[in-house]
């Protein structure tokens, strides 16, 4: 069995993480028609396929931070402790929607989603209290 210099192989593994870090990366952007986030899985031309990233635009935000409107008619109570942070959001902030990972329950309250903006980087745990309208 050939051995391999060391620089051959610095050079061989170096080309193996190119090639896996291209195959699978994603690439997100910024979709034109309703403002979500969407995630490339990195096929080009017809075998392109999307994902969307579990979010939406913020609607509206009382003036308290207490209640949070999404674009889709969600709409969110903020546990009282994040309400200083929600409380600077802003209309037209990006949030991921995802489930918290040490929800909070509260007397019949059940705060087990997270909100997190996209622009301040924050957190918020949060109660789904349906849809507006």
């Amino acid at each position: 069995m050939r051995s391999m210099g060391v620089g051959s192989l610095a050079a061989a593994i170096a080309a193996v993480v190119v090639l896996s870090a291209g195959a699978g990366a994603l690439h997100a952007q910024q979709s034109s028609d309703d403002g979500r986030m969407r995630a490339s899985n990195g096929y080009e031309g017809g075998g392109r396929r999307w994902s969307i990233v579990p979010g939406e635009r913020i609607a509206r935000v009382d003036e308290e931070g207490t209640l949070i409107e999404l674009r889709d008619g969600t709409v969110w109570e903020v546990f009282l402790p994040d309400r200083t942070s929600t409380v600077g959001w802003q209309e037209g902030d990006f949030l991921i929607v995802k489930k918290a990972p040490l929800g909070q329950n509260i007397g019949q309250d059940s705060y087990t989603y997270e909100l997190i903006n996209g622009r301040t980087k924050e957190r918020a745990v949060v109660s789904f209290r349906g849809r507006s309208g």
